[in-house]
């Protein structure tokens, strides 16, 4: 069996294709690095490390392409593969799509079976996403694309750490535990589950949302707020006796709005919360904050992991402070090597915050909302962090 696997960093090596191995595919990873790719072509596998067992996990019968140089062998390996993931952050998913669709139409022409396309991102509709960006790119072959493949969305979640040894070699260490839902009803055959390890579920939404608003809305709050204290890993912010009862907090918000939308019980969501926190403290552990907030614009969205939630929040009367705040503290991060946070300081400075809040948070002016991310960016902006 063969998978395709785009993206082969760490959560591409240490999650997807790791999980895709156990499954039994040989596993071709497409990836634009250069570096990467000679690596796997050279060694054909790969070492993972579990930071529960410490057990060393080794990954072979895999092989790459560098889809800049060769996008014909990487079209090509589409149409012959028996499943396709990705893990390339959702913002890439308009990068990989002209290749993926070249190697679609391939299949279409040869008449292959349809397969299941599966884009484990940190996003809403991720898959759904994907499947957008395709239909962009030929409006002749998009009625076409439910004909050579399904589209189920997934829900991800595993911690994964590069490193460099004393050597300079690259060293991906993962937790024993991790998450995988798959939308079941809109996969090509719901009989049968590809990937060993995964959760086919047939409600896919709260399992979505739930993960989406606690650990990574949890995870980004912690690290927009964490900046503006001086911190420079969550690890950091979380061992700040003043700012982690703010973190639990922000996570009940989220908590109660999952608890009222979908039922869940909320001291399953408070475990859950737990369980989150404790692993993020991992002995080991550390995790910029730089790269836990990269891309704003991306991260701010309406659909994203603060501003879904409190969207949520408002509209069922439910508290949403300190989710405002987040989003504010996330209005002012400042990375001059991000290209979203310099595009969303630049705009700021330009137009102002209230045309940002509108334009990249989406959230509509004259709402107390809006009235609040307003007061408390402008309150960060001055220098008061007081929470």
């Amino acid at each position: 069996m063969k998978a395709v696997h785009f993206g082969a960093g760490a959560i591409g090596r240490g999650f997807i294709g790791e999980l895709l191995h156990q499954s039994g595919y040989h596993v071709t990873f497409v990836d634009v690095s250069e570096a990467i790719v000679n690596q796997i072509n050279a060694q054909g596998s790969y070492d993972l490390y579990d930071l529960d067992t410490h057990e060393q996990i080794v990954i072979d019968d895999i092989d790459a392409i560098n889809s800049i140089q060769d996008p014909a062998a990487a079209a090509a390996a589409v149409a012959q593969a028996d499943i396709v993931t990705t893990a390339v952050m959702v913002a890439n998913l308009k990068h990989i799509a002209p290749v993926m669709l070249e190697g679609l139409k391939q299949r279409f022409a040869k008449g292959a079976k349809r397969i299941n396309i599966l884009a484990c991102e940190n996003a809403l509709g991720n898959s759904t996403i994907l499947r957008e960006e395709l239909a962009k790119l030929n409006a002749d072959f998009a009625p076409h694309l439910d004909e050579v493949a399904a589209f189920p969305c997934t829900a991800v979640d595993r911690v994964v750490l590069p490193e460099r040894d004393a050597e300079g070699h690259e060293v991906i260490r993962i937790s024993g535990t991790f998450e995988l839902d798959v939308e079941l009803p809109r996969t090509v055959d719901p009989s049968h589950q590809e990937i060993k390890g995964a959760s086919y579920v047939d409600d896919l939404q709260k399992f979505i949302e739930r993960k989406l608003f606690l650990l990574n809305g949890g995870h980004a709050w912690t690290g927009y707020i964490g900046l503006l204290h001086g911190h420079t890993t969550i690890q950091e912010v979380l061992r700040d006796q003043e700012l982690l009862p703010y973190v639990r907090e922000t996570m009940g918000e989220s908590a109660a709005l999952l608890e009222v939308r979908y039922g869940f019980a909320r001291a399953d969501l408070d475990a859950y919360i737990d369980f989150i926190i404790k692993r993020w403290l991992t002995p080991g552990m550390s995790d910029p904050i730089f790269r836990v907030c990269r891309n704003p614009i991306q991260k701010l969205g309406p659909k994203e992991r603060l501003t879904s939630p409190t969207l949520g929040c408002e509209d069922l009367a439910l508290p949403f402070h300190r989710h405002a705040q987040g989003i504010a503290a996330g209005l002012l991060f400042d990375n001059p090597e991000d290209a979203q946070s310099v595009e969303l300081k630049t705009f700021i400075a330009q137009n102002g915050v209230v045309a940002a809040v509108e334009k990249y948070v989406g959230v509509a002016s004259g709402t107390e909302l809006f009235k609040e991310v307003v007061a408390c960016y402008q309150q960060f902006a001055a220098g008061d962090y007081s929470l």
